[in-house]
């Protein structure tokens, strides 16, 4: 600490020995300023504390929620299904359902 106090002394000294114009004292008392205010503000702003705070709460809920399903309570498939699934041809038979079911529903009319 005392090194610190020995530099602004040097630094006041240097400052006073040379004549500043009002210009120059001004817009370095406003820069002393700005500066000691960010010092006192901290370092990170409010919101983003906030925002980070509120986006790992998500996270945490999300973690929670998923985690409190049952496997159990989740749909069960049958053989049937499972080999309809497995199957290259019948893929394409589910993939144009939409038409064959249209065009049995077409020749019922």
């Amino acid at each position: 600490m005392d090194k610190d106090r020995q530099f602004q002394q040097e630094i006041k000294n240097t400052l006073d020995r040379h004549s500043l114009d009002d210009a120059t004292r001004n817009a370095l008392r406003s820069a002393r300023r700005e500066a000691l205010d960010g010092q006192a503000r901290g370092g990170i702003p409010r919101w983003i504390a906030a925002t980070s705070f509120a986006c790992l709460l998500l996270i945490m809920i999300g973690f929670l929620v998923n985690r409190s399903h049952d496997p159990s309570e989740l749909p069960q498939m049958t053989a049937e299904e499972l080999a309809v699934i497995a199957s290259d041809d019948e893929l394409e038979l589910l993939e144009e359902l939409e038409f064959y079911i249209w065009f049995d529903a077409d020749k019922n009319v």
